[in-house]
């Protein structure tokens, strides 16, 4: 079976060209820096949470105060910040670089919305090994099919499965199906959505995992089912997997801390509308 390794190909030049205006700003948050700050401390404003360091609040790459919608996420964010020692390192930061995005919003939310649905040509759960191989082809009939199902059943949509090794891309009416859920979502939502999607390769997986309740663990092996299978067989650069397994599940847990988060303020806010 073909396993995506491409996020795909819509917009590259034009996701590339609205985020290159704060590339010079980004690049401070890439590398490492000095900790210069002892206390970690989360404030409520009448915005919101925001997370101060000693006196400072913290801010985006594009200098923006991180106001946080609940404050758990903000007490999160804070922890990310209190673990960072001698160092800050932002790619031991992924809720934080979550937020930042939410914030700057680099990418247009249509075509975050775009560049997920995407995935969907070659997405990994819709394309098998053929029955000839029948120990993967059995592997992904028990852990892939409850996905795909449940997927066309909650989202009323049909998705085409494969074993051939072409592109075989979903219908019109699937694609603006998903389309316009994704487009109800709120903007801190979406880059959570986005995240998880590029993480595992798989649009199918990231929205059963947000929108399904698939937990992390699961959803991270089905997305890693056919190289687990391949290690299984032939074994794995020593400590390599391991490393990539801990990253991938920090992301992916972080981007679902996220949606959760913000989907939980807005049952609160219908709570408190329908109440009135």
């Amino acid at each position: 079976a073909v396993v995506s390794t491409q996020s795909g190909h819509y917009g590259r030049g034009k996701i590339l060209h609205q985020t290159s205006r704060c590339i010079r700003s980004l690049a401070t948050f890439t590398k490492e820096s000095n900790r210069f700050y002892k206390e970690v401390d989360v404030v409520q404003t009448d915005e919101g949470y925001t997370v101060k360091l000693d006196k400072y609040n913290v801010r985006t790459p594009l200098r923006n105060v991180l106001v946080l919608p609940t404050e758990k996420l903000a007490d999160a964010v804070a922890i990310e910040w209190d673990s960072q020692k001698k160092s800050i390192i932002f790619p031991l930061m992924p809720l934080s670089t979550l937020c930042f995005k939410a914030t700057d919003k680099p990418i247009s939310n249509s075509d975050l919305i775009e560049h997920m649905l995407d995935f969907l040509t070659t997405d990994t759960v819709c394309y098998r090994a053929p029955a000839s191989d029948d120990q993967l082809h059995s592997l992904e009939i028990n852990r892939w099919n409850p996905i795909t199902e449940w997927f066309s059943r909650y989202y009323h949509v049909h998705l085409a499965l494969t074993t051939d090794i072409t592109l075989t891309p979903q219908s019109d009416q699937t694609i603006q199906r998903l389309r316009e859920h994704l487009s109800t979502l709120h903007p801190w939502t979406l880059p959570a959505y986005h995240h998880s999607t590029t993480s595992l390769k798989s649009l199918v997986i990231a929205m059963a995992m947000l929108d399904g309740g698939l937990a992390v663990e699961e959803a991270i092996a089905c997305s890693c089912l056919e190289s687990d299978y391949q290690i299984d067989r032939w074994g794995e650069v020593e400590w390599q997997h391991t490393l990539d397994r801990a990253r991938l599940t920090a992301d992916v847990a972080a981007a679902v801390l996220m949606a959760q988060e913000v989907k939980s303020l807005s049952v609160e806010k219908s709570k408190a509308i329908n109440w009135n």
